[in-house]
């Protein structure tokens, strides 16, 4: 599946998911539309990139379930509690289809990525956030280091 096919997959499928929730009244409008596409990025992060349309439903059934098992009220879930029930779906889809897809493989995508950080290009803001778990996987997968990111940064925000 292409990324923009995945990312609007995840979206329409949020969209009727956050219909049986109610939104946080402290967010307007503009702040609940940066909030949605946060949760579309974050799942597709922990979705791995060779899924096909057919495990991305499965996967995000899976999801729902999880998320109505751990989410306690009627207000929407969290970010966190998408991204845990997102890892566990995929990690029992992966299981349960003895599947060897338990981690997300590089691609093209993240060699460039790494070429641009070392040539001191300009890079996602994404990569500069400690959270990220697409940062994560670059720094855990290849010869991308905290040095090399650490540059990016502001000399008082300097990650350790």
């Amino acid at each position: 599946m292409e990324y923009s096919q995945r990312v609007q997959t995840i979206g329409a499928w949020l969209q009727r998911l956050l219909k049986r929730y109610t939104p946080p009244s402290a967010m307007d409008q503009t702040a609940l539309a940066e909030e949605l596409q946060l949760i579309v990025t974050d799942i597709n992060s922990y979705i791995p990139s060779q899924f096909e349309a057919k495990d991305m439903e499965v996967v995000l059934t899976k999801v729902d379930a999880n998320v109505r098992a751990y989410q306690a009220s009627r207000s929407w879930p969290t970010i966190k509690t998408f991204i845990e029930s997102t890892k566990k779906a995929v990690d029992d889809y992966s299981r349960n289809t003895n599947s060897q897809v338990t981690s997300i493989t590089l691609d093209k995508t993240d060699h460039i990525i790494v070429k641009q950080v070392k040539q001191g290009l300009p890079i996602p803001d994404w990569l500069l956030n400690p959270d990220s778990f697409q940062r994560q996987k670059l720094l855990e997968e290849t010869d991308l280091t905290l040095d090399d990111l650490n540059k990016y940064l502001d000399p008082t925000a300097r990650v350790q």
